[in-house]
Formats: C-alpha cells, sequence, structure tokens
C-alpha cells in the first residue's frame, strides 16, 4: 500500500483550518448575526406614517438561511470535527494544538517546543505538528483512517 502524505500546501490549509476551530465559537455566532441582521440600505418607503403590514422575518425564513448558507455549514462541521479531535489527542498534543493556536500570543512552532516540558527540539516539534495535521486531515477526509 503507498503511504499517503499531506502536500505542504494541504499542511498550510490545515494550520488554517485548526486556527478557525480555536475560535469556531466566535465564528458561528458572528455568522448567525450577519444571516439574522444582513445589511440593508435604508429605504423609507413608509411615507403616510401607517404602520407595516408585512413580517419582516419569519423564523422559518431565518432556519431556512442558515441551513442554505454554505460557509455556516462548514463552521458547523468544524466544531463538530474540534470536539472529536479534543477527544482522539493525547495530553501532549492538547497542550501544543492550546500554545500554537488557542492563545492571544503568537508561538511559532520552535516556541512552542521550547515552552513545553520536556522541551521539545526542533525536528520533535516539527513531527508533532506533522501527527496534529494528519489527525485533522484524518477527521476531514483527507487521508484515509
Amino acid at each position: 500500500m503507498i503511504e499517503e502524505r499531506l502536500s505542504s500546501k494541504e499542511m498550510q490549509g490545515l494550520e488554517a483550518d485548526y486556527e478557525k476551530i480555536a475560535n469556531i465559537e466566535k465564528l458561528i455566532s458572528q455568522r448567525e448575526m450577519e444571516i439574522e441582521w444582513p445589511y440593508r440600505e435604508f429605504k423609507d418607503e413608509n411615507v403616510n406614517g401607517s404602520r407595516s403590514t408585512t413580517v419582516s422575518f419569519k423564523a422559518q425564513d431565518l432556519l431556512e438561511a442558515k441551513e442554505e448558507d454554505p460557509y455556516l455549514q462548514r463552521l458547523y462541521r468544524l466544531r463538530k470535527i474540534k470536539d472529536d479531535l479534543l477527544l482522539d489527542m493525547t495530553k501532549q498534543q492538547k497542550q501544543i494544538y492550546e500554545l500554537r493556536w488557542c492563545t492571544d500570543d503568537y508561538y511559532d512552532w520552535l516556541l512552542v517546543g521550547e515552552l513545553l516540558e520536556p522541551k521539545l527540539k526542533k525536528t520533535q516539534i516539527y513531527k508533532k505538528r506533522e501527527k496534529l495535521l494528519e489527525l485533522l486531515a484524518k477527521k476531514e477526509g483527507i487521508l484515509r483512517k
């Protein structure tokens, strides 16, 4: 059997997905808000001052809009993947994930390796990085499980 490997472009994409996964709740609530309250240029068609008889946004329309939005559906899928990932990660992988993507400070891979206990050398941290990316690739269906 031929061993599957991730290309450098795939690795970059997976790292971007990890960044989204780390902030997934914020991204989901932001997108839901955009769908619920879309920007509309104001046009005052009610020139007589009477009340409008139409309902502006029904609950069913809102639900359909959320179900039809491909970006929001992708975010929901990433949230599920995040939950699965955290269950499958080792303690050290969780530490690496939190240091690399869940902090406000930017830690590159070498600094992440130095912050761990025990410290990891350059080759060790990049092997750990590759394993983390492979784990996500399997969850997303990029690699076979």
